[in-house]
């Protein structure tokens, strides 16, 4: 009997433990409004250093939200996001990318739409950028970074030995600028295509939108245009005229991106067309970082293409989850709100990130950073590599490289790129 006692007493102290509990979690639970959101910022970056101080920074001062971060391995993350929509167990807040990548997620009815609050950053980010996270007039993420793909560097003292103060402006006086820089001996542009990318995502992109508009690459995707379209195939021209001008280095196709990049900066060429990844690089290796200057493809004669636009892609945005309601969904716009600051894009800015919004910026932060920056606030073109289909892209960039060797001809590529699309 004295046994049978202790047991019931044991089972009665469980009892009320495990009612203290629960009455201690639901507590908890009415207090605080808990936000998890998946992003795969597991690298030791700067943009990432930033998101994670902001959402620390949130939760300090807004006791009544927690926002916990999950993050998850780049390489697994979009698979592990793609599994979990298809079963619906998304979390409240995810990171996503713009254009063909948010689009099954919208297909699926995964993601919140945006438009009650997106009036935040009406005139704060052109709406040009915005709408790369909106589908059929629905935003559905604000972007925090931009990755601009084709800037061109320059050496200010080459430029001017060669008789201009600035950059020049369209295309023909460009080549007149590589012919002036050849009559010197210098050798004009650094280009290393051994990743066979770089005229594709570099030059191509923003080369074929100013022949060709921006509406145009979705247009030959859909079949409502052609890629042996006249303008299309004259911005593939512009990759023969240049390699038969020798307006690159020898030995383009045999070195890389960053090899071509030490050649610039050492001063063994005039200029190197490059993305905003480059910056940070070339200014931390240049002795005067003054004597760099950074500049947008000028205009080709005949184009359709805003001369404004370069291209590039938006980033870092965060979805919500489309089941979020109440107070959960409220507590997001808060955080959307919050994240998607002017201190954020001045913390980013701090960090070399270009950023969307046209922020103020000291003199701490370099004149060719500030430039760069500037230039987005004209629109972005589309990069040709994030919105070709991978059989396309594999077609763009070995047909560039064959150009450049004299094996094919831009008709011969867009013929080529026009029959992959039927």
């Amino acid at each position: 009997m004295k046994k049978i006692g202790w047991l019931l007493a044991g089972m009665l102290v469980l009892i009320s433990l495990a009612a203290c509990g629960g009455e201690s979690d639901e507590a908890s639970g009415s207090d605080v409004v808990e936000l998890t959101v998946w992003n795969d910022w597991t690298e030791d970056r700067p943009e990432n250093t930033v998101y994670k101080d902001m959402i620390k920074k949130f939760n300090e001062e807004n006791e009544g939200i927690e926002v916990k971060v999950e993050s998850i391995p780049h390489d697994q993350y979009e698979t592990k996001l793609r599994t979990q929509a298809a079963g619906q167990q998304l979390p409240d807040m995810f990171r996503v990318w713009p254009g063909t990548r948010i689009a099954p997620l919208v297909e699926g009815n995964a993601l919140l739409s945006l438009n009650e609050i997106v009036d935040e950053w009406e005139g704060k980010i052109p709406e040009g950028i915005l709408k790369d996270y909106a589908i059929d007039g629905e935003h559905y993420a604000i972007p925090a970074n931009i990755s601009e793909t084709s800037l061109i560097f320059y050496h200010k003292d080459a430029l001017a030995e060669a008789g201009f103060d600035t950059f020049p402006a369209t295309y023909e006086e460009l080549k007149s600028l590589i012919e002036k820089l050849k009559e010197q001996n210098v050798t004009p542009i650094a280009l290393g295509n051994k990743a066979i990318w770089p005229l594709q995502s570099v030059y191509i992109s923003t080369i074929a939108d100013r022949y060709t508009g921006s509406d145009f690459l979705e247009k030959a995707l859909n079949g409502e245009a052609s890629f042996t379209d006249e303008r299309f195939v004259k911005a593939l021209s512009v990759i023969e005229e240049l390699s038969k001008m020798d307006a690159f280095n020898g030995d383009m196709n045999t070195i890389d991106e960053a090899q071509s990049r030490s050649e610039f900066v050492s001063g063994n060429t005039a200029m190197h067309f490059a993305g905003s990844w480059a910056i940070g690089p070339i200014l931390d290796s240049v002795e005067n970082p003054d004597a760099i200057g950074v500049a947008p493809f000028p205009s080709f004669e005949g184009g359709n293409g805003d001369p404004a636009k370069i291209a590039g892609v938006a980033g870092g945005g965060i979805a919500l989850n489309s089941d979020l309601s109440g107070e959960k969904k409220e507590a997001a716009f808060k955080f959307l709100k919050y994240f998607y600051s002017d201190e954020m894009f001045q913390k980013l800015v701090k960090a070399n990130i270009i950023v969307p919004a046209d922020v103020e910026m000291d003199d701490s932060i370099p004149q060719v950073f500030q430039e760069a920056n500037s230039f987005a606030q004209g629109g972005l073109a589309p990069v040709y590599d994030a919105t070709l289909t991978p059989e396309l892209t594999d077609i763009i960039n070995n047909g560039l490289q064959s150009i450049t060797l004299g094996e094919k001809t831009p008709e011969e590529l867009a013929e080529e790129m026009e029959k992959e699309t039927e």
